[in-house]
């Protein structure tokens, strides 16, 4: 019955704390509950507004840093929240443990609403373990790596000769392979992806360079599991290299990934 509360305050540690019952003057707030639902709602919205959210993860333990969006700030100031749901501090995410009710109706544009980013693709793992599947379901828009590394060990070259050529981009690549939790790291990703995250509508995907050859090619290994995403109405490579996201064989490819993902969802696999 509260999981979800029980997640919340498991972001804090490793092994989360026990919760107890709340008290029955805690089951609903008199303030919000009097208010109309659609008032409610936009009081959510205005709550969590679209920011950007960076999560980080060390040692089990998840925490975030919230950027917002220009229009919602004077300065280019952000919060850095270690322990994002300690109730020590007063933060957003409090308002989901207000009642039961605000937050069945708050959770889902709670993760709808802003824009989740993660510079390892193990946090994003453990992310979707600690929040659970319904609440994954929820997010609309991430911003992830794509490692090519995940893939093999080659080295290839970049359009401007930074990086040393090798061999092509294959699972079996012999001397210094990944190890095999980093890939398996990369299929979960993937898999979640593609199997979780039924509301997912924004994703791109991030990469230092996309060297030219085969990394861009159309059958390259790298985004084979991310061509089982489906419906999703925007997607996008950020490519660190200009000259790598110039190219036009660069740009067959995403024109390719887009296609293919922002292709509509079977009726029978449709989550709302």
């Amino acid at each position: 019955m509260l999981s979800f509360i029980k997640s919340l305050r498991g972001f804090s540690s490793k092994t989360p704390t026990p919760i107890l019952e709340p008290k029955a003057e805690e089951e609903e707030s008199s303030f919000l509950t009097r208010l109309p639902p659609e008032i409610r709602i936009l009081i959510y919205k205005l709550v969590f507004g679209r920011d950007t959210i960076h999560l980080l993860h060390n040692k089990g333990r998840i925490s975030h840093i919230r950027t917002p969006l220009r229009s919602r700030t004077k300065s280019n100031e952000f919060n850095y929240i270690d322990a994002p749901f300690s109730g020590q501090k007063p933060q957003i995410s409090c308002l989901l443990l207000t009642c039961r009710q605000i937050h069945e109706e708050a959770a889902p544009l709670f993760y709808s609403t802003p824009v989740f980013r993660v510079a390892l693709q193990e946090t994003w793992n453990l992310f979707a373990k600690v929040i659970g599947p319904e609440n994954l379901s929820h997010v609309r828009s991430l911003r992830a790596p794509a490692h090519l590394q995940a893939l093999s060990s080659f080295g290839v070259a970049s359009s401007n000769n930074s990086q040393p050529k090798a061999a092509p981009m294959l699972w079996a690549s012999a001397v210094g392979s990944y190890k095999d939790e980093e890939r398996n790291a990369y299929d979960e990703f993937c898999d979640i992806l593609a199997t979780k995250m039924y509301g997912l509508k924004d994703l791109m995907l991030v990469l230092v360079s996309l060297p030219k050859g085969q990394a861009r090619s159309l059958e390259a290994e790298w985004h084979c599991p991310f061509q089982k995403l489906r419906g999703l109405r925007k997607f996008s490579l950020e490519i660190r290299n200009e000259t790598d996201a110039e190219a036009e064989d660069t740009k067959v490819l995403v024109k390719f990934l887009t296609e293919a993902v922002c292709t509509q969802r079977d009726e029978g696999v449709v989550h709302q």
